[in-house]
């Protein structure tokens, strides 16, 4: 979920990262107020795996979810962590499915910005109610299971 667009709309590159052998290698690297990015959806991202995985962003590498984290710690199994992966997952499947019943979105955008145009109509329907709630949900979700502070991300 961090390469997909669920968890993230960018990836902020790091002094680290070789910006033109990344941009070579698939990723659209972007420029704005001096720093570079890639938005997500990552175009790396295919079938679940890192097409560039040897040679990702530097943030890419060192990023792990609180899942990651806590099962690391021994605080989580790896049933728990899966299963909230699940819970995660079908949740997007959900405001995915609301998002496509609603308007035609952008695919290489990312779910945030995906749902916030679907919801951009002047006609508001049930199915707008659903998808704004079932986003809240999710996002509340993503925050409390799998996003972690800057400072914490350090493993």
């Amino acid at each position: 979920m961090c390469c997909d667009g669920t968890l993230f709309h960018s990836v902020l590159l790091q002094s680290g990262d070789p910006s033109r052998k990344l941009a070579s290698l698939g990723l659209k690297i972007k420029i704005k107020k001096g720093r570079s990015y890639f938005l997500q959806p990552c175009p790396a991202h295919e079938g679940n795996r890192c097409r560039i995985y040897e040679d990702r962003p530097v943030r890419c590498r060192i990023f792990n979810c609180q899942q990651l984290l806590r099962l690391f710690a021994g605080e989580a199994t790896e049933a728990q962590a899966l299963s909230k992966i699940q819970e995660a997952r079908r949740q997007v499947d959900h405001v995915n499915h609301l998002i496509d019943h609603l308007s035609e979105t952008n695919q290489k955008r990312g779910l945030t910005q995906r749902c916030a145009q679907a919801l951009q109509t002047d006609v508001k329907t049930p199915r707008h109610a659903e998808l704004e709630t079932a986003m809240k949900k999710l996002a509340l979700f993503l925050e409390n299971e799998f996003r972690v502070k800057p400072e914490t991300n350090l493993v």
